[in-house]
């Protein structure tokens, strides 16, 4: 699955230049975005906590609820030529598991809330395969680090999000977005952006 996906993002980034006759050259090098993206990494895995809860203790343990604000993010990117943007971003997320322990009679007996607040930066490499004066079709790659403040001791760990296919249209200066891919920032994602 890795390797599709690794080839399909070369054969798109190698294909990007040869679209140039469809791409809008002119306009905006600057953009600011703000985002909000649902079914995260870290969504899902606290979901697969709490069944691992459930499994590991034979039923005794159980989630009751999982609540999570979603991802929001804050990007700048740079247009570096007519179809490549680079720039940086971070992210935050916070999710809650809330366990409930049961008795032999499954009675609940006590309950548990563990929250799980994820905070990342990263670089973005977006690649414009059509690009009009009020609309852009794009594939997006972000790479960088998170850390969650769930523990004593919170540490560095890799982070992704890998934006297959992403839409933009509006204005020329002001336009909304949304993204499908999958990643920190979340399988379906979308905001708002400012070029200039």
């Amino acid at each position: 699955m890795k390797r599709i996906i690794a080839v399909l993002i070369g054969i798109m980034l190698l294909g990007a230049p040869a679209l140039k006759a469809q791409q809008y050259n002119d306009g905006p090098r600057n953009d600011i975005n703000v985002s909000y993206g649902y079914i995260t990494i870290p969504q899902m895995a606290a979901v697969l906590g709490g069944v691992f809860v459930a499994a590991f203790s034979l039923g005794n343990a159980a989630p009751s609820e999982i609540y999570s604000t979603g991802s929001i993010q804050l990007e700048y990117l740079h247009r570096t030529n007519n179809w490549l943007w680079l720039g940086l971003g971070a992210s935050g997320e916070k999710d809650t598991l809330v366990i409930d322990t049961k008795d032999s009679d499954g009675n609940v007996t006590g309950s548990s809330n563990t929250d799980i607040l994820t905070a990342s930066v990263f670089g973005t490499a977006k690649a414009n395969w059509l690009r009009r004066r009020k609309m852009a079709m794009y594939t997006k790659l972000s790479g960088g680090v998170f850390t969650t403040f769930d523990k004593e001791d919170p540490s560095l760990s890799p982070s992704f999000q890998l934006s297959l296919l992403g839409l933009e249209a509006g204005g020329e200066n002001f336009r909304g977005f949304v993204e499908l891919g999958v990643g920190m920032h979340g399988i379906l994602s979308g905001g708002f952006k400012y070029l200039f």
